[in-house]
């Protein structure tokens, strides 16, 4: 009997809550709701624990949360969206007339609404803009018992699109491009064309392509790889090398020789090759190759994951070759066997014209 009469007066006291609720926001108070729960408490002489954990300064939470991705070790480029994030919403908050203590639902409801009317994201770009925020907020939450002010907001929808990828024709066109370059610098046609093959054949991000030290490749034996340090999700993994692509490795690494800890793929210049070069050497064989759609990393990607995809059939291969930490997009349902990988990138490497060894 002492069970059911707790259970009814529990129920009794989630109703008076709810009634508490109700009246708050019918009176248009926009507090977060366990403020005014505990409020209410407050009045009927109920004594609320208080934490000993301090106010936290969203400048100090913002430094805090930049060096744990640092440390975790997060891509630059993902460091540098959550700060410029961050950034963007403090400068917002400081412009406020009126700014309470901690940043509340509503904060983050106008902010987002600026943002949407001063930039005119795409749908991708505010999706990503929100998750940002809501992570870091949720461990600013969980780091200082303040509440958190993403709680009952609900995410946009996540924008599903269908990337460019390229024809073997398309490839082979800007190979061709990189091989004939309008600037005769020694070593530049051969860098850009490794640079192309190295992307489409393995399907590495941006990041993960730049990050590579020749101390991270596999080169001898009959499986060569190379190891991802810093994937998305800071997962480490082994990236197979087709044979071919492989031997195009140990061709520059003899004539370079470099020290285990020297990047890869270098400027001209010898310093590790920067993002913005990177870009230049697709946009500029593209450019060369006639193509009028637009070609970025993701799309030498995309291309990988289309061409075996393509080749094979098989999603779950795909996930897998591709290193994705997030399967939302391509399920994975079974374990990929090694060879299976190995065979993945001799597949793409025959589609992307790069014979056998």
């Amino acid at each position: 009997m002492t069970g059911v009469a707790s259970m009814r007066t529990d129920r009794a006291a989630l109703g008076c809550i709810r009634q508490t609720l109700t009246e708050a926001r019918e009176a248009g108070d926009r507090r977060p709701p366990f403020a005014i729960v505990a409020s209410c408490l407050g009045e009927l002489g109920v004594e609320i624990p208080i934490s000993d954990r301090s106010p936290v300064r969203l400048e100090d939470a913002r430094d805090r949360w930049l060096r744990r991705l640092r440390s975790s070790r997060r891509t630059e480029s993902t460091v540098t969206a959550y700060r410029i994030a961050l950034d963007d919403l403090m400068a917002w908050l400081a412009r406020r007339a009126e700014r309470s203590a901690f940043v509340g639902e509503e904060d983050l409801v106008a902010y987002l609404e600026a943002y949407r009317r001063r930039r005119s994201p795409a749908p991708a770009t505010y999706y990503r803009r929100f998750v940002l925020l809501r992570r870091f907020f949720r461990w600013v939450s969980a780091e200082s018992a303040a509440p958190d002010p993403f709680l009952e907001l609900d995410a946009p929808p996540k924008p599903q699109h269908a990337a460019d990828w390229l024809t073997p024709d398309e490839f082979a066109r800007m190979l061709k491009a990189a091989g004939e370059p309008s600037r005769s610098y020694p070593g530049l046609a051969e860098r850009d064309q490794l640079v192309l093959l190295a992307l489409v054949i393995t399907g590495l991000r941006r990041a993960e392509l730049i990050a590579l030290d020749w101390g991270d490749l596999t080169l001898d034996g009959t499986r060569p790889s190379a190891l991802i340090r810093s994937g998305k999700g800071g997962r480490p993994r082994r990236q197979p090398l087709p044979p071919a692509l492989a031997a195009e490795l140990v061709r520059v690494h003899r004539v370079e020789g470099p020290s285990a800890s020297e990047p890869v793929f270098r400027g001209l210049r010898g310093g590790r090759l920067q993002p913005t070069i990177l870009a230049g050497i697709i946009r500029r064989t593209a450019t060369g190759a006639g193509l009028e759609k637009r070609v970025t990393a993701h799309t030498l990607r995309h291309t990988a994951a289309t061409w075996l995809r393509h080749a094979t059939g098989d999603t779950r291969l795909v996930a897998e070759y591709l290193g994705h930490a997030d399967l939302s997009t391509v399920h994975r349902y079974a374990h990929v066997a090694g060879k299976e990988l190995d065979g993945a990138a001799a597949a793409i490497a025959e589609t992307a014209g790069l014979g056998a060894a």
